[in-house]
């Protein structure tokens, strides 16, 4: 996330922000109409795939507590929970495939339409140069 927003501002004219800065800008007009709107896709983009990568979040708590969990489930997250339930936890070896599946497609229909949403909202701070 950090090269895209770096990118992003690196991506900011000089020239206009010279040319607010003669018409009398200050600093908080500056970077809320000129400086935010140019940096808004990049912060769109990083957004979304933060908010994408945080649903598939698996690794380490699988690492760490494994499928048994920790004590009061301090460890759970969606994926493992997910993935518990349709292939199985190490005590009980119950598999639900379909709780599992639907689990599955629970979480896709929540990160689409939040992700539908968040597009919708940042796009409308975008500006085109």
């Amino acid at each position: 996330p950090t090269l895209v927003l770096l990118a992003g501002m690196q991506r900011v004219s000089k020239d206009a922000i010279e040319a607010a800065r003669l018409d009398g800008a200050g600093d908080y007009v500056l970077m809320t109409k000129i400086v935010w709107p140019l940096i808004a896709p990049s912060v769109t983009i990083v957004t979304i795939l933060t908010f994408i990568g945080s649903f598939n979040w698996f690794e380490i708590p699988y690492v760490m507590a494994g499928l048994t969990g920790s004590p009061g489930g301090a460890t759970d997250v969606l994926g493992l929970y997910f993935y518990r339930t349709a292939f199985g936890s190490t005590t009980t070896g119950i598999q639900d495939f379909g709780q599992g599946s639907a689990l599955a497609v629970m979480m896709f229909i929540i990160v689409a339409g939040v992700t539908a949403i968040a597009l919708r909202y940042l796009r409308r701070r975008e500006i085109e140069l």
